[in-house]
């Protein structure tokens, strides 16, 4: 173990409970003893097989119900663990990300973000019905926020566009809300068994008193999905397809707030997203800065080659890359933790700084795992150690919730406001 990865050393001490502390390490031991040596498996090894994958994942996720992060986000009143703290959550992200990337994006990740909603806007009558039984249950569940569409893509998640992208419509008859259109590429959207919770327009003409958040439960009839998307990373452990809405019929009240209340809701839902995005490649980058030092210091010529001046500097480098990256994420979560002073997620200056994290984030990490293939060479680009896997994920979180380049206008419209 190194110093500088000591969980209660990088972290600065930023959790202030002990309760969160103990969970917290608990999901650092975890990690070391129950996905680090099965790591590989969670792609079915190098020949991809699917029933390995599946089990593999299956088995890790019971792991992650038994140690209470189904349940981490529901509410004490109602048997879960009551957090809400967006430093525990990222920490918890960082340190299952140093595994793998997706177990916290496909379990707990979308989970709470599903679960936000209803618990922000005071619905818990929704968190009663839709969600509490299979939170508490000791199986594990997976929920789906769908958002993005085929022609609109990342523009639904612009706030300067109102909107106005969204072509997936919730049209109000009687007490039902009928939902009609297509989307594409949401996490756990071929799996998902808890709810889909979905963005929606009721006139686009309206701009984003015309957003609708409505969750539509997997079972409804007129709910499909497409065959699965095959992907460069995340293979086999986050399940991608087209989502069609046709006809599908929901109850009145499954809307979440209402006109402009469901719109700020989105808003705060990809600020969220980009911050936990940068908690995971970060936690991805500093495992394989692991990889690089254990390597470097066995791989010899006439000494450990990270004992040669031009190693060593690369290695420095990366945990620069690395320590800057947790800071600066750390820093954005104790400011979503006190909204009193920063305003709430959504705001375009908290907008603005979580997508710099990600941004930030983002090419560090893909920087970190493209050296250390270099410092490795043949062996960095061997399945058998891990880091071109590494490679690939963070280069497909790099593209998730909007991407660079729209991270960089999002920061930009922190500062000031312009269209298109």
């Amino acid at each position: 173990m190194y110093e500088m990865f000591d969980i209660r050393k990088k972290f600065m001490g930023a959790i202030s409970t002990k309760e969160d502390w103990q969970i917290a390490e608990a999901v650092h031991e975890f990690v070391e003893e129950e996905v680090m040596p099965c790591r590989q498996d969670l792609e079915g090894g190098w020949h991809r097989d699917e029933t390995l994958a599946h089990n593999t994942l299956e088995k890790i996720l019971k792991g992650l119900v038994d140690l209470g992060l189904q349940k981490a986000f529901l509410p004490k009143e109602m048997g879960g663990l009551g957090i809400t703290s967006a430093v525990t959550g990222y920490i918890i992200d960082y340190e299952l990300s140093r595994g793998d990337i997706a177990l916290w994006m496909i379990h707990p990740g979308l989970i709470s973000w599903a679960l936000y909603p209803a618990l922000v806007s005071g619905r818990m009558d929704l968190v009663e019905e839709l969600f509490k039984d299979k939170l508490l249950d000791d199986k594990p569940h997976k929920a789906c926020v769908v958002i993005t569409e085929p022609a609109g893509g990342v523009n639904i998640m612009d706030p300067s566009m109102h909107g106005q992208t969204i072509t997936t419509t919730a049209r109000l008859e009687g007490d039902e809300w009928v939902i009609n259109g297509q989307k594409i590429w949401p996490c756990n959207s071929g799996d998902a068994d808890i709810v889909y919770l979905t963005a929606c327009t009721t006139d686009p003409k309206k701009g984003e008193e015309g957003i609708a958040l409505v969750y539509v439960p997997p079972d409804t009839p007129g709910l499909s999905v497409g065959k699965r998307i095959e992907k460069m990373g995340l293979c086999m452990t986050d399940f991608n397809t087209e989502i069609f809405y046709e006809d599908v019929r929901v109850p009145k009240h499954y809307r979440v707030a209402g006109p402009g209340k469901d719109a700020e809701i989105l808003h705060d839902l990809s600020a969220q997203a980009r911050l936990f995005c940068s908690a995971q490649m970060t936690g991805a980058a500093e495992a394989v800065l692991e990889i690089v030092l254990n390597y470097t210091k066995e791989r010899r010529i006439v000494k450990p080659v990270r004992e040669h001046s031009l190693h060593a500097s690369t290695i420095a480098d990366m945990a620069i890359a690395i320590e800057t990256s947790r800071a600066y994420g750390l820093q954005v979560a104790w400011m979503a933790d006190h909204s009193e002073i920063y305003g709430r997620w959504g705001s375009p200056a908290m907008l603005a700084r979580c997508s710099a994290a990600k941004v930030y984030t983002g090419d560090q990490a893909l920087w970190v795992t493209n050296k250390a293939t270099e410092l490795m060479g043949s062996y960095g680009i061997a399945f058998d150690y891990n880091v071109e896997k590494y490679l690939r994920d963070v280069k497909v979180m790099q593209l998730v919730e909007a991407g660079q380049q729209r991270g960089r206008l999002d920061v930009a419209l922190g500062f000031y406001q312009f269209g298109w």
